[in-house]
């Protein structure tokens, strides 16, 4: 029987979280202004978009961190090298992000990290697809082509009430959380079929007009103009 773990989570971690109190492990919130806590846990999760956000908990952690503690980050654009801090402490580290109900990417920084969150995966009822770090930025900008559906989605509806009005709006997408430039650059430069990459420009720029993103407004008038990047 596999041993149960104590979980301290940073940020939500809902999905994850549920899987694997579901399955007897015990997952409680780390207090942010308090890093020394991991020492009392048997993995930390690190819930977070950002690679730059990770990097910044590893390093508060590392102090803390012990041989054989298990950290996983969620962040798709960057890999286990994200928490080479808490790795010096010869901890076992992992990342996985949900790119469907219960499918997952994971890698690990070697074999045993590999296999460790392929297991609790499958302990939380969720499927663990390894992939190389190499393809995240492709991963990235299919998963942010996804989350922008919300943009035709909104104009859809408009067109519609014109014709029909008072017709009630469709259930709201969760909102996908903005993209700086930098990161916007990195996802476009993965996209190599030009029909799509025309694709996620608009959808960005339909996006920033409707939010009021004057700087991704800026970037993609930038790529209409032809001053691109690649």
């Amino acid at each position: 029987m596999t041993p149960r773990l104590l979980v301290g989570k940073i940020g939500p971690a809902e999905d994850l979280t549920a899987g694997l109190e579901r399955a007897g492990h015990s997952v409680v919130a780390l207090d942010p202004a308090d890093p020394g806590q991991i020492a009392h846990v048997d993995l930390v999760l690190i819930d977070a978009h950002d690679p730059a956000t990770v990097r910044a908990w590893a390093a508060r952690f590392a102090p803390h961190a012990r041989a054989e503690q298990m950290f996983i980050h969620t962040a798709l654009l960057g890999g286990a090298q994200l928490l080479d801090e808490v790795e010096t402490a010869r901890a076992i580290v992992m990342c996985a992000h949900q790119i469907g109900e219960s499918t997952w990417v994971t890698s690990g920084a070697d074999e045993m990290g590999e296999a460790v969150v392929a297991m609790l995966l499958a302990e939380a009822g969720a499927t663990a697809v390894p992939i190389a770090d190499t393809v995240r930025p492709t991963l990235a900008a299919a998963q942010e082509l996804r989350a922008r559906q919300h943009a035709v989605l909104a104009d859809a509806h408009t067109l519609t009430t014109q014709a029909i009005p008072n017709l009630p709006a469709p259930e709201d997408p969760e909102d996908a959380a903005p993209l700086d430039v930098a990161t916007l650059e990195t996802l476009y430069a993965a996209i190599e079929d030009p029909g799509v990459r025309r694709l996620f420009v608009d959808l960005q720029r339909r996006t920033a007009e409707q939010a009021g993103d004057t700087a991704v407004q800026v970037w993609a008038m930038e790529k209409y103009e032809g001053r691109q990047s690649r």
